[in-house]
């Protein structure tokens, strides 16, 4: 392999405090004549005297004793963080820490370090706390232990696989090729647990009291839950990929703002706690997107996103250079603080190699902002002193490495396998990185009013750096992607993740380009962006269509009453599980722009681009939906889909087709024909089909249309049902509700109808993504439902589709219902019992309810309900009429998907059921009705 870029910065002839400062030592350069180390320079410009007790500590071999108690944290694989309910016992947490001079050595990595389950505090070197902290006063844990387990695998699935192989030996330039050194991937959450571990050990001192080490211990204690709730409002938005429903439901959403609004607030006291620990929490929390919910008022009032980032690298700056002088601002006065000497932590290895790990880090969330927000970096220069800079230029020596490594693997074969992929892609993540500078750079040109010399040399280094890319990586990449469906799924994220970034950057540049109005620089950019927008595209359609599985955590296979978990695991697509998606968002908003242009000047097809915008709606579905950007992106989206609406109006097929001719479904029929529209109404019963022909006719009879023009209606058997939908452009199954039948029912509809005919479900219980959970459609953009009450005298319609429903098909069924005589409504999320079910399920269970606990008769119940409410009807007489079987399927579908929901209603009502009594159909239900 390659000979490492970085030499280890190992000295063993610094001055005391030369070491403290982590600088240069020339005092053996300016030894004495007996071989002793003499004054170095900079001791002898401040007029002291240089010692070396730490030079004479490592001679003597004496281990360094710790007092510091640890706080009690459990292992990152396997388990999962603290709860907020957790607590630590300070006085059994008063241990001796492990020897630190055993560990100090240059052959020891950072991943090879075998570091305490327990975090260790920072030192705290003001007075004991006149009360307990903020963090002992604990909120009940919103989240079971199970859901908290599966955050912390969604968490390590996601982000920590594709951040981590940025920062391993394959990516990060400080450490690139260290193969014995460095893990292939990083951790990033442990490491800052062990660089606060090493940290918090220096800052000891054997002159601490008891009561400054219990303040330590607090202190860090509040660090790592902080970092562990941080971690898990971060994933939280992926929690109902866990869930057999697998959509997003009330509770969920009031869980995510909870969670979000507590963590926002104790970012305000993460930032005061200088640790690596708390990097990880504020860049963590600036990833986490605002919920849905959240009002505009609320959003402002807080820290933001950006703040947390720009307080991450603060605190990365201060624990770098370890030295704290005098400090003040208008509001405090920091007095200097000496560091105590610590040999054992700065000589070792790891230490380094885990700096340097955060630092890269760092510079990636530091080189993202100025990309992303055009702010200023922090961690670096911007476009003024940027080439003088180490970590870019190593960035160039990386890839001259990388170049050396392709040839000799050309030498021994060219085979793709799962780790040269992720080699490949580890090293052009770096570049990555290098190009998203160049590109800030070039936007802090534009936008700064830099003189165009500086403008010109800025475009002309991104250009540069493309071509490079294209030339030492796309050929390695391109190989990946022929053998992409054969590696394993980790190395197919980081692909995606990879392939997504770097092309966005390249959308980003040309789309500052044009807001600038800077037109004149795009025909340099023209085979390129072309380039870009393909790949983006593609991208996207690989991670909607390419699944990966989260496999299940131990002791997560007993759900809580809240969720219904996978068994085994869940199966999503790339784009669900990518730790990045508001670079899906910004990809999808930056093809979406390029292919209207596209459209509009002829490049491609009506047809096509129809294609493109149903792939583009269908990944930005996949996103988490607790994502209020998610949302808002999804809503514009909409908002700007041309309207196929017009070609169902002036389609040939005329017809509507009902499946199932009971009472709902004849009273539909009839509605549907009261349009002049032919109406096909199908059934395996011949009596069915001679009663609906019958109160068809007495509900025209009793119409007060004027100048009616009845369509007429056939009846047909189900072996007619492929002559029926010929001619029909929506097809609406009416059948009882059983989940099993209905499912059947919708599969033969879909098999038989034409591509531009609607199906549609009357379902009152079931959504379509239930209803879709099991099946496979050949068309499922088409599918929908559509609920009615009881028409025709309660015209109102529910209409519901799934989240890749065409809102064409929801458009078209919406305006057509209206024609003819409905009130519809559209369900815009997911709901099971759409809109008033939801409402009428409470008032019709409490009614049983009451009435199975002898409180009232169901005559009684009704006359309170109608007095009181002022309404015809009451909630017994209401069962009757729609069929007491038909209410006991509803309320078994409610059950198994709550489980909060008490039996005693059904077994009330199954007495009636049992003996026959179903309500008006029967004659005999909660009341005598005498026959027609």
């Amino acid at each position: 392999m390659p000979a490492p870029a970085v030499l280890r910065r190992t000295q063993f002839s610094s001055c005391d405090d030369c070491r403290r400062s982590r600088v240069a030592c020339d005092a053996s350069a300016a030894g004495a004549a007996d071989g002793q180390l003499g004054r170095c320079s900079r001791c002898k410009d401040r007029n002291r005297t240089c010692s070396f007790e730490w030079l004479q500590s490592v001679k003597r071999g004496t281990p360094r004793r710790s007092r510091r108690p640890k706080a009690t944290r459990p292992p990152l694989d396997g388990g999962s963080c603290p709860s907020p309910g957790d607590s630590v016992n300070l006085d059994t947490a008063r241990v001796t820490h492990r020897d630190h001079a055993n560990i100090s050595s240059d052959q020891e990595s950072l991943t090879n370090v075998t570091v305490s389950t327990e975090p260790s505090p920072v030192h705290q070197s003001t007075e004991s706390p006149a009360r307990p902290p903020d963090h002992i006063v604990h909120k009940p844990d919103p989240l079971s232990g199970s859901d908290r387990e599966w955050l912390q695998t969604i968490y390590l699935e996601g982000f920590e696989a594709v951040f981590g192989s940025w920062l391993g030996r394959y990516s990060c330039p400080f450490l690139f090729g260290q193969d014995e050194a460095v893990d292939k991937y990083v951790s990033i959450s442990e490491t800052c647990r062990q660089l606060d571990n090493w940290i918090e050990n220096s800052d000891v001192s054997d002159k601490d009291t008891s009561q400054e080490l219990e303040a330590q211990v607090q202190r860090s204690q509040a660090i790592e839950e902080s970092l562990c709730n941080t971690i898990a409002t971060f994933s939280i938005r992926w929690l109902p990929i866990a869930s057999s429903k697998g959509s997003m439901d009330t509770d969920h959403s009031t869980i995510v703002q909870s969670m979000w609004r507590n963590t926002r607030r104790d970012m305000l006291r993460i930032i005061n706690r200088a640790s690596y620990r708390s990097m990880l929490a504020l860049l963590l929390f600036a990833l986490t997107p605002i919920p849905i919910g959240i009002p505009e008022e609320e959003e402002s009032d807080g820290i933001s996103g950006q703040s947390c980032v720009h307080a991450a690298l603060q605190h990365v700056q201060a624990l770098r250079a370890r030295q704290r002088n005098l400090q003040f601002s208008g509001s405090k006065v920091s007095p200097s603080n000496p560091i105590n000497s610590t040999p054992e932590s700065m000589s070792t290895a790891g230490f380094i190699i885990g700096e340097s790990i955060a630092y890269w880090a760092a510079l990636t969330f530091d080189t993202s902002a100025s990309l992303t927000l055009n702010s200023r970096p922090f961690l670096c220069s911007g476009l003024l002193g940027f080439g003088s800079e180490l970590p870019w230029r190593l960035v160039r020596t990386t890839s001259r490495l990388f170049v050396e490594t392709v040839q000799q693997w050309h030498q021994t074969g060219r085979e793709i396998t799962d780790e040269r992929a992720n080699q490949i892609i580890a090293a052009a993540a770096t570049w990555k990185l290098l190009g998203w500078k160049l590109t800030a750079n070039f936007k802090e040109a534009l936008g700064d009013g830099h003189d165009e010399s500086e403008i010109h040399k800025a475009f002309v280094m991104v250009l540069e750096s493309i071509k490079e890319f294209d030339t030492i990586y796309r050929s390695p990449l391109e190989e990946c992607q022929r053998k992409i469906q054969f590696l394993g799924q980790k190395t197919r994220l980081r692909w995606f993740s990879l392939m997504l970034h770097y092309h966005l950057s390249i959308l980003m540049l040309v789309d500052a380009i044009e807001v600038t109005g800077r037109h004149d620089l795009l025909q340099d950019l023209a085979d390129v962006s072309t380039r870009a927008e393909n790949t983006v595209m593609n991208t996207l359609a690989f991670g909607l269509f390419t699944d990966i599985t989260v496999a299940q955590p131990a002791g997560a296979s007993n759900p809580g009453p809240s969720t219904t978990r996978q068994t085994s695991g869940c199966r999503v697509p790339i784009i669900s599980i990518d730790p990045y998606p508001h670079h899906i968002v910004a990809g999808v908003q930056l093809v979406r722009k390029s292919i209207d242009r596209d459209v509009q000047t002829g490049k491609i097809a009506e047809e096509t681009y129809h294609d493109l915008l149903s792939t583009l709606e269908r990944v930005l579905q996949h996103l988490p939906q607790t994502s209020k950007s998610v949302q808002a992106a999804r809503s514009k989206f909409r908002s700007t889909i041309p309207s196929n609406a017009s070609l169902i109006r002036n389609s040939p097929f005329t017809a509507i087709c009902i499946v199932g001719a009971g009472t709902q479904g004849r009273r539909l029929a009839f509605m549907w024909s009261s349009a002049g529209t032919d109406v096909h109404l199908i059934d395996g019963q011949p009596s069915q089909l001679r009663d609906s022909l019958h109160a068809i006719d007495l509900f025209r009879n009793k119409s007060h249309q004027k100048n009616p023009r009845w369509g007429r209606v056939s009846t047909k058997p189900p072996g007619d049902l492929a002559t029926a939908l010929r001619d029909s452009w929506l097809a609406l199954e009416c059948v009882p509700e059983r989940l099993s039948l209905k499912r059947d029912i919708i599969m033969n509809l879909d098999s038989l109808a034409g591509d531009d005919t609607i199906i549609a479900s009357n379902s009152s219980s079931y959504t379509c993504t239930e209803i879709l959970k099991s099946i496979k459609l050949r068309n499922q953009r088409r599918f929908l439902s559509a609920h009615s009450y009881w028409p025709p005298e309660t015209p109102q319609l529910e209409v519901m589709g799934h989240d890749s429903t065409d809102p064409a098909c929801i458009e078209a069924v919406m305006e057509q219902s209206r024609l003819h005589g409905f009130s519809p409504f559209h369900v815009k999320a997911s709901s099971m019992g759409y809109i008033y079910n939801r409402i009428w399920a409470a008032i019709k269970r409490e009614a049983l309810l009451t009435a199975s606990e002898g409180v009232a008769a169901p005559e009684e119940i009704d006359n309170i309900f109608r007095g009181v409410l002022n309404t015809p009807r009451g909630p017994f007489e209401l069962m009757d009429i729609v069929g007491l079987d038909v209410v006991m399927d509803i309320e078994e579908n409610y059950a198994k998907a709550r489980n909060n929901i008490s039996g005693e209603p059904r077994e009330f009502l199954r007495g009636y059921l049992v003996r026959g009594h179903l309500g008006v159909k029967s004659g005999k239900g909660f009341y005598n009705y005498a026959p027609e």
